[in-house]
């Protein structure tokens, strides 16, 4: 049974994927993992980057002894799957992204900065700040948004995947994007797909960016379709 790994996108956790899962477990041996400083791990000493969520990526293959691994990243984790794929690209079997945001751009950036602001978001959706306290620690929540808007913020200051890195990666990769995520867009994905020299594309329709807003049971079958044709 072939491995799958799960990689949540900003502000979550493993526990992003609870939903879609078991709707995998009779084909993958899947897991899913926290990235440092997420779900009551322990921050990085240099903060959020993506040389560590990489470093996490490749502590799991060593530990599971896993040669090449299959890539499911949502978000944040796609992106952190193909910042691995370019580090470590011997250590890759297949990627499937889902709106991920690549285009890192000053304005746009700003917009997301914008509402990483844990004051604000106890004011305006303090449901979902305490949906956060209770993912990440009552003690590690603030901080866990800061460093996310610090990584975001260095992102577009220094974009880590360049035309070049995707010209590499010669594994099946999938993009995956809602149509109306206003996160990313279609658009940006489109054009790193066509850098990617083994690539595919999946346009969801009418799918905005939330992870909870996507099917899972048409995901499931994407996924599916692609690791193991």
């Amino acid at each position: 049974m072939q491995n799958l790994l799960l990689l949540h996108g900003a502000l979550s956790t493993r526990l992003q994927f609870d939903s879609l899962r078991p709707l995998l477990a009779n084909d993958f041996e899947v897991e899913a993992i926290n990235f440092s400083g997420h779900g009551g791990l322990n921050i990085p000493m240099q903060g959020f980057t993506f040389n560590a969520f990489a470093n996490d990526i490749l502590a799991y293959a060593d530990k599971n002894k896993i040669e090449k691994l299959n890539l499911f990243g949502f978000s944040m984790g796609g992106y952190a799957a193909l910042y691995f794929a370019k580090l470590y690209p011997n250590r890759v079997n297949k990627i499937f992204t889902l709106n991920v945001k690549f285009n890192w751009d000053l304005a746009s950036t700003a917009r997301e900065t914008a509402m990483l602001d844990a004051e604000k978001m106890m004011l305006k959706v303090p449901g979902y700040a305490n949906q956060l306290m209770m993912l990440h620690g009552i003690q590690m929540w603030k901080e866990v948004i800061n460093q996310t808007s610090g990584m975001m913020t260095a992102l577009s200051k220094d974009y880590l995947l360049t035309k070049e890195d995707y010209k590499q990666m010669i594994f099946p990769i999938r993009l995956a994007i809602g149509d109306r995520d206003s996160t990313s867009s279609v658009q940006e994905t489109l054009d790193v797909y066509q850098k990617l020299p083994n690539a595919s594309m999946w346009v969801l329709p009418n799918t905005n960016h939330p992870f909870e807003k996507i099917n899972c049971q048409k995901l499931a079958s994407e996924i599916n379709e692609f690791f193991l044709k």
